[in-house]
Order: C-alpha cells, then structure tokens, then sequence
C-alpha cells in the first residue's frame, strides 16, 4: 500500500480499522462513512471532532490529487490504541471465498468489532418476500454500506427487521442471505442484475433523493416480479438491485 500522507510517528498497537471502496479517486459514500465513524469509538472513548475533520479533510482535498492512490482502491484509516492515526490505499481484491459459510464467518468477526468498536463494517443480511432482515441487534449503529442499503429497502417500500441471531441468519430461515460490507458493496453467490441500472442512484451523497431516486432494474419483467410479497426470484431480483446501486454510485464518481 501507498502512504497517502506523511507521517512523523509510527503507530501503535492498531484498534480501529476501516476500509473504505474508493472509485476514482473518490470515496462514493463518505458522508455515510463519516457518520458511521463518528459513532465509532476506541478504547471506550468516541473519536474526536478533530480526528473526524482530518480525515474528511485529508480524503476531500487530498485524495484526488494523489497519483499514488489507486484510482479504483480501497482507503484505509488506521487508527491505534493512543488515538493516533493514518490513511493508505490499495488495489481492490474481490473476496476470493462468497460461500454462504464465509459470508457468515466474516459477519461474525464483524460482530466483534461492534462489540468493541461501536459498528461492524460488514452486516450479513437476508431477503424474503419483501422484507429485508438485518444481521443485527435494532437500535444499533450501522455501517455506511448497511444505511445505504436499508435507505434502498424502505424506497421500494419493503419491510426492515433485524435479527441479532447470526446463525439464524446464515441459515437462511429469514430468507436468502447475502454480505452488506463498506469495502465489498452487497455479496452473494447470485448472479447480478443486468447493467447498467438506469440512471440511478446520484451519486451526491447526503441526499437521499439524489442516491434512490429513480433507481429501477433495467429488465421490465424483474420489475413487476419485485412486488411486496414476491417469490424467491423476487428476493433475488432485490439484492441484485441493491448491488447494482453500488455499482452506479462507483461509476458516477469515477
């Protein structure tokens, strides 16, 4: 990875890593990335409001004019156990393993950096006629990615439950499973919808209008089949839009 800023310090013992999908040299979701940080906390104590301006600062005036970052990356902040912090890039890897038991080991360790964070960056999910089920606890902080998402869901008019119980879950007794991660955008072994969405989500973020608005699957029949208390091929027919959106958001930033 490439340093994107100079730094006089080498950090400790790391305690708050986030991984952010960049494209073109932009992050797509930063206001929702930045809101899911500020809940974030380290060592029992929130991260401040000068930690919080440096990194939006540092990605909004910096980022874009850093040839050494790759222009369709990740951003990582790295923030240690003294409250001291640093950012670099990388290229993107797609997840090499998007089995349902992968999927499901990875929201697992990221239960445990809610427990000790505040907020997972990657949520496991379901879908089942009409109603998409959240892999976590109500009331709690979600991540960009995850906010993102259920924004999409209560657009189309679909239900949002949450269920504390990952087994449960990554069973699928609450519908088809599928990852919600800032890095990876929506997984699952599913074939995506066709692309490119109409002209969808804007991708001025802040806006929610702007985001959801008149995102709609290319496939006239995929839409009538995405009724409120669809089928399976309806639940699917969801979470390739839900990626999809993601997918406009990256190419409208590039």
């Amino acid at each position: 990875m490439s340093d994107t800023a100079t730094q006089e310090f080498h950090l400790a013992e790391p305690a708050l890593v986030c991984r952010w999908r960049l494209a073109g040299r932009h992050v797509p979701l930063l206001n929702r990335h930045m809101r899911a940080l500020s809940q974030r906390s380290v060592a029992g104590k929130p991260l401040t409001t000068n930690m919080l301006g440096w990194v939006k600062q540092h990605i909004e005036w910096s980022l874009a004019e850093d040839v050494t970052v790759a222009a369709d990356g990740v951003l990582m902040l790295v923030v240690d156990v003294e409250g001291q912090a640093a950012m670099s890039s990388g290229a993107y890897e797609p997840l090499a393993d998007t089995s349902a038991g992968a999927l499901a080991a990875r929201a697992r360790e990221a239960r445990g950096e809610a427990a000790e964070t505040g907020v997972a960056p990657e949520v496991l999910c379901t879908m089942r006629a009409g109603t998409l089920t959240i892999g976590a606890p109500a009331g709690e902080h979600l991540c960009g990615a995850m906010t993102f998402v259920r924004q999409l869901a209560e657009t189309k008019g679909l239900a949002v439950a949450y269920e504390p119980d990952l087994g449960r879950v990554a069973s699928g007794c609450a519908g088809v499973p599928f990852l919600v991660s800032d890095e990876h955008g929506v997984v699952g072994s599913l074939p995506s919808a066709s692309r490119p969405v109409s002209d969808a989500c804007g991708a001025q973020e802040g806006v929610l209008a702007a985001e959801v608005s008149s995102c709609r699957p290319v496939d006239a029949d995929a839409s009538e089949d995405m009724g409120p208390h669809g089928d399976a091929s309806s639940d699917t027919a969801y979470i390739a839009f839900f990626g999809d959106a993601f997918e406009t958001l990256r190419d409208r930033a590039r």
